[in-house]
């Protein structure tokens, strides 16, 4: 996740890097995320899987690992009125090796290359963060398509599929056009960060959330309402929402000729919560006499079970392990085959459950969608609890499906 401050609130396209033509013979701020020396978990026992009739090898392959930043992923297409759609990836890579690597998007229908973008990388060290935008001849592809990241290591000359991106492009047609896929699946997920170490008093120190919501709605006045161990009460924690390229928002907005207008979104939002991080006996100054009871992590280890509140309702619950030293650990999900990569071992996946409320707050519930992954295609890690979490999943609700 994003580095530094200059990288979230200044990414500047001039320091792309373009991807080069194929040899002959081959081819993170008040929200800065996980550093550039910081090292990626544990290497995943399984990397992405290249698709039919491509032999890259995966980016775990590649040393160091060259792994996207799942919490911050996003892909979407742009409409361009009737001629039809460009598209755009957000990314934020870790791994980088030399200032002449790149990075960029095939775009892809059963097999058959449809348009390529290249990745505009904002870099500090191996880390790196931009945007991967196509806007060459616009596509009118509809059905299925994948979109390849693929890493060029220019000192070996040698690619690597870091990720592909599964969607669906749909077609509406009416008083407009509209061009744009159905990311059901993002609402399956969730992720801790634990950034801003460097922060002398541990002000930024913060935990922050990146959970999606099938909504544009503003989450004004959120609270997670917490139990420790299965006993332990906590006071309500205070949620703040936070900006930043990292979030993100998909938008479809349909007027059909005879009917009611609908507007599909599916927005990203980074979830601020007024709890620091890490050991107390860490922090600076006197903030570890002056920090109130319970607002450290390491305060309350154990396994947390919290209600993510918005108007009276729990529209989310969020359930996590702390461990001694008052970080937040991989859920348990990543003990199995095909664990989720991470860029950082403060960067955690957690278990994420929808509630009875959550259609109160999101527009549009598909677990089916959900059960099938868990963002953009990416497959759930093969482990028991996947089944326990997707027989949680409330009843399909909201607004219709696409036609």
């Amino acid at each position: 996740m994003r580095s530094i401050v200059a990288l979230a609130l200044f990414f500047v396209p001039s320091l792309a890097l373009a991807a080069p033509a194929k040899p002959a013979a081959a081819k993170k701020s008040s929200t800065d995320k996980a550093t550039a020396s910081a090292k990626p978990s544990a290497a995943p026992k399984s990397g992405p899987v290249a698709s039919p009739g491509n032999a890259l090898p995966p980016g775990s392959q590649h040393s160091p690992p060259v792994i996207l930043d799942e919490a911050s992923a996003l892909f979407t297409l742009r409409t361009r009125s009737d001629e039809g759609y460009d598209f755009r990836a957000y990314v934020e890579l870790t791994g980088l090796g030399s200032k002449t690597d790149s990075a960029h998007i095939d775009l892809k229908q059963n097999g058959k290359l449809l348009a390529t973008a290249k990745c505009a990388i904002d870099r500090d060290g191996s880390y790196g963060i931009g945007s991967c935008e196509y806007g060459g001849t616009p596509l009118k592809v509809k059905g299925d398509l994948e979109a390849e990241l693929i890493y060029w290591d220019d000192q070996t000359e040698k690619e690597y599929l870091v990720r592909t991106f599964k969607v669906t492009a749909y077609h509406f047609k009416g008083q407009w056009e509209t061009w744009q896929v159905f990311p059901d699946d993002v609402l399956a997920a969730g992720y801790a960060y634990q950034g801003h170490e460097f922060q002398s008093d541990g002000t930024y120190r913060r935990v922050d959330f990146y959970i999606w919501f099938s909504t544009g709605d503003y989450l004004n006045d959120a609270t997670l309402r917490c139990t420790v161990n299965g006993s332990k009460k906590l006071a309500d924690i205070t949620i703040s929402p936070q900006g930043g390229s990292a979030t993100g928002t998909i938008e479809a907005d349909v007027q059909p000729t005879n009917g009611e207008r609908v507007t599909y979104r599916w927005q990203k939002m980074d979830l601020m919560a007024d709890v620091l991080w890490g050991k107390r006996s860490t922090l600076q100054y006197e903030m570890p006499k002056t920090q109130p009871k319970d607002s450290v992590l390491s305060d309350n280890p154990g396994k947390w079970d919290c209600n993510l509140r918005h108007e009276g309702k729990a529209i989310r619950e969020l359930l996590f392990t702390v461990d001694n030293n008052g970080m937040i650990v991989q859920d348990e999900m990543q003990s199995g085959k095909n664990p989720i990569p991470t860029v950082s071992s403060r960067v955690a996946l957690i278990d994420l459950r929808l509630t009875k409320d959550s259609a109160s707050f999101d527009k549009r519930i598909s677990p089916a969608a959900m059960k099938k992954s868990v963002g953009f295609g990416l497959p759930w890690p093969n482990h028991p609890k996947v089944q326990v979490i997707q027989a949680s999943f409330p009843a399909k609700s909201g607004q219709p499906d696409p036609k």
